[in-house]
């Protein structure tokens, strides 16, 4: 023992009483070291006991009340009677699609189709609608009419005639008139008109696709059926009078109503349109874009 002390204060440079120390922590450490895996190890290899568990359980079992009865009362989904009523799907309203049964969300997505100039020429059509129901269908197809539109015949026998379609002016266009195009309904009507209105009026016929929504079937359709007048005058904007309130157009961003307004201030009132070409960010492009809705005036 006492070599082993003089071993552990020549290695550890300890003092008498820091070799005692280590000697006793020594011991106490290996112990807990090993105390944790030797107590899972001998819980291990006891047997489980259930039984404390077991009387739980039995006495929440006793203080449960149960159905004597064989069988309990299963609840049956009622099926919602329908009262169904003729109905053409290219004319009935969002109301009565939905009284006939029909999700608020597939009968506003008919009625969105009818807009965008969708229609229904046979009742299987109706099916191709997503989210429809099949179910729904079959109960509802005896009662789907499809209006079939016929050419009135001529109400005094006339001689054939070469008929010309007529072109319209499309900045005189009419909501009606729009609608008469296939695959524009009211809400591309309106979208139109008021783009038409926003510009100062088509000065091409080429910035119809401009208007979002409208595909190239539909600008194609547009395209043979209307024109812009020649020598027509779209509204302008007098770049030596405006405002940046008053500054409102399609083609002009605030940026660059702001550039015109900084270049006018300083060099003064306008003199040709050309000067634009002065300002770094207007593009060549752009100035010729916007060129029709510019004016210079004194």
């Amino acid at each position: 023992m006492h070599r082993i002390k003089a071993w552990i204060r020549a290695f550890f440079g300890f003092s008498r009483g820091e070799t005692n120390a280590f000697l006793i922590l020594l011991p106490l450490m290996i112990v807990l070291l090993f105390s944790e895996p030797l107590y899972r190890w001998w819980r291990i290899r006891r047997p489980l006991d259930f039984s404390k568990d077991e009387r739980i359980a039995d006495s929440l079992i006793a203080s449960l009340h149960w159905n004597t009865t064989d069988s309990a009362p299963v609840a049956k989904k009622i099926p919602v009677a329908i009262n169904f009523f003729p109905f053409d799907p290219n004319t009935a309203s969002e109301s009565e699609l939905i009284r006939l049964g029909l999700p608020s969300f597939t009968a506003k997505r008919i009625v969105r189709y009818r807009e965008k100039g969708g229609t229904f020429k046979k009742k299987e059509a109706l099916l191709k609608m997503y989210g429809l129901d099949t179910a729904w269908f079959e109960q509802a197809k005896p009662w789907i009419t499809i209006a079939q539109t016929k050419n009135p015949a001529p109400t005094f026998p006339t001689e054939k005639r070469n008929t010309v379609a007529q072109i319209i002016d499309i900045n005189t266009a009419d909501s009606i008139q729009l609608l008469n195009v296939y695959g524009i309904g009211p809400a591309l009507s309106k979208r139109i008109r008021t783009f038409r209105d926003k510009l100062g009026g088509f000065v091409s016929m080429d910035q119809v696709q401009e208007v979002y929504g409208l595909d190239s079937a539909v600008v194609r359709e547009i395209k043979k059926k209307f024109m812009v007048v020649e020598n027509f005058h779209p509204s302008k904007i007098n770049l030596n009078t405006v405002t940046l309130e008053e500054f409102r157009h399609p083609y002009i961003k605030r940026k660059d109503a702001q550039a015109i307004l900084s270049f006018r201030l300083q060099h003064g009132n306008f003199k040709s349109i050309d000067q634009l070409d002065e300002i770094k960010i207007l593009t060549p492009q752009w100035i010729e874009k916007a060129r029709p809705y510019l004016t210079i005036e004194y």
